[in-house]
């Protein structure tokens, strides 16, 4: 499913102009689009009372709002507009105003009544949100703060007309001061607001507005970010076989682990064996045999020479190296640790793998170190890091990576041809040559535990050993380890859950996902 950011939203709307859908119809059509909306939420309540408390602003939200406040009346509602920020400003929201004003729908002008816009909003059955829309920026004024406060804490049911005010449209962020919904509906099509957090928490549930905008139109604008709900996961997924046999689901090679860092390889390998491929290998340090080996009992086991510290010897490489082709998908790094052996190790993998190889954890932190190991790959290479990990790839702050998400992952990818999740509360997935990205919209607090990255390496690794392609692998992944953990935590709790809880739920939750 495609999200527009602003400006290619209004984008579309320029070349709809063109194709004979004026400005003025497409503002009367959204209106009508979102009072019939909130007709059909709020009439499922039969007890609820009609008294409508419309919020506009002066721009073409406003406009829309307006033309709800119509719609709504006209459909035995009461009716009254609160004018939040002075008279429109646009020709069609000035339209749709004179329209209401001909109705003699009552309006209330914030500025010069609060206590009247404040009771009539606590006296509301429904609130509709109309002030801002997807055109915000900079911060909530005292007043209007004030305004959205009463609004948001107001018992009626509270809707916004395309994104609520006071959140940016274009990334996850939100003026503390925002209006909070009960219900979103975006015009036309979902915006990055909608899915990314902290923003998302303020729509409520979201539902999309259709407007009458033909296809061409969207056509028109590049593809930029998508997301993807689980019928379009499922949808990624073929029937597996009723005459298939191990060989026909992959062979995953996991070289995780170390002497001091068992549980990571057995995360990753549970999940890997959970996700349908047919066989898994791990390779780690001889020492660590019997916790891994004891844990994951239907994983092949490849215990290879060690260091002093325990950690993969560069003496293993040959070994290595020499059963490469036996793999159709490899995930290197959980647990593995950081000194000059492993990184040998990794160069070496790099270097020879023909198979998609996913790099998690350590192994990016030995890239950190030398980003010039990425340029021996002839494979699709993934990157799985965390902020902090993304941070020492960049050589930049944290902070910086969380406040452009989207951009940062697309930079990175482009500049390092790799593919890369960049994990977080949507974990954003990127692809080289291209500005396409995925914004992941499933999971919840219970994964910010160590561990939850082990799983998802697994996961992942396992749906690239199918051959579900690399791109699909990596969104299919993360929505899937994101759901699996969103059914956890209504069994159990987020504070509760662990990483091993997801492994087990696995086994449930792909149910949901197969033919």
């Amino acid at each position: 499913m495609r999200l527009l950011n602003s400006d290619e939203m209004k984008q579309v709307e320029q070349y709809t102009a063109k194709y004979g859908l004026s400005y003025q119809r497409m503002m009367e059509n959204a209106g009508a689009a979102c009072a019939r909306n909130i007709r059909n939420e709020t009439e499922k309540e039969k007890s609820l009372k009609r008294n409508v408390a419309v919020v506009c602003g002066k721009g073409n939200n406003g406009g829309d709002g307006f033309v709800v406040a119509r719609k709504l009346s006209e459909n035995g509602y009461n009716v009254c507009v609160i004018m939040a920020s002075g008279y429109p400003v646009s020709q069609e929201a000035t339209y749709m105003y004179k329209l209401i004003i001909d109705m003699a729908i009552p309006t209330i002008w914030y500025d010069a009544d609060k206590a009247k816009t404040v009771q009539t909003i606590r006296n509301a059955d429904i609130i509709v949100d109309a002030v801002f829309g997807f055109s915000f920026y900079g911060n909530i004024s005292p007043e209007l703060r004030y305004l959205f406060e009463e609004m948001s804490q107001a018992k009626g049911v509270k809707f916004s007309i395309d994104v609520p005010s006071g959140v940016y449209c274009d990334s996850g962020y939100n003026d503390p001061g925002c209006f909070r919904a009960d219900y979103t509906i975006a015009i036309s099509a979902l915006k990055p607001a909608h899915i990314m957090h902290p923003a998302s928490e303020c729509c409520g549930d979201i539902i999309i507005a259709n407007i009458g905008i033909p296809e061409e139109s969207y056509k028109l604008v590049s593809d930029s970010l998508y997301t993807h709900n689980r019928v379009e996961v499922s949808n990624l997924f073929s029937e597996r076989s009723s005459v298939s046999h191990k060989g026909s689901f992959g062979h995953l090679l996991c070289i995780c682990g170390s002497k001091n860092m068992v549980g990571a390889p057995v995360l990753c390998g549970s999940a890997a064996l959970r996700s349908g491929v047919g066989l898994v290998t791990m390779a780690f340090p001889e020492s660590a045999y019997v916790p891994i080996a004891s844990k994951v009992t239907e994983a092949l086991m490849m215990p290879l020479p060690e260091t002093a510290e325990g950690t993969l010897s560069a003496s293993a490489i040959d070994k290595l190296v020499a059963s490469l082709d036996k793999y159709s998908a490899i995930v290197i790094g959980c647990g593995m640790g950081v000194n000059e052996d492993t990184k040998a190790v990794l160069k070496a993998v790099v270097a020879n793998s023909r198979v998609p190889l996913l790099i998690d954890a350590d192994g990016i932190n030995i890239i950190a170190d030398d980003i010039s190991i990425l340029h021996s790959a002839s494979c699709d290479i993934i990157l799985t890091p965390h902020p902090g990990e993304m941070s020492r790839l960049c050589g930049t702050r944290t902070e910086l990576i969380e406040t452009n998400r989207v951009g940062t992952a697309r930079d990175f990818a482009s500049s390092y041809n790799v593919y890369l999740a960049l994990k977080g509360a949507n974990t954003i997935v990127a692809q080289p040559m291209t500005k396409k990205a995925y914004v992941n919209s499933s999971g919840n607090s219970g994964l910010a535990k160590g561990g939850s990255g082990d799983v998802l390496a697994g996961l992942m690794g396992g749906l690239l050993a199918q051959g579900l392609g690399t791109v699909n692998a990596m969104t299919a992944a993360v929505y899937i380890h994101g759901y699996t953990a969103d059914g956890v935590a209504e069994k159990m709790s987020k504070s509760g859950m662990l990483p091993s809880d997801v492994v087990s739920e696995l086994a449930y939750s792909m149910r949901a996902f197969e033919k």
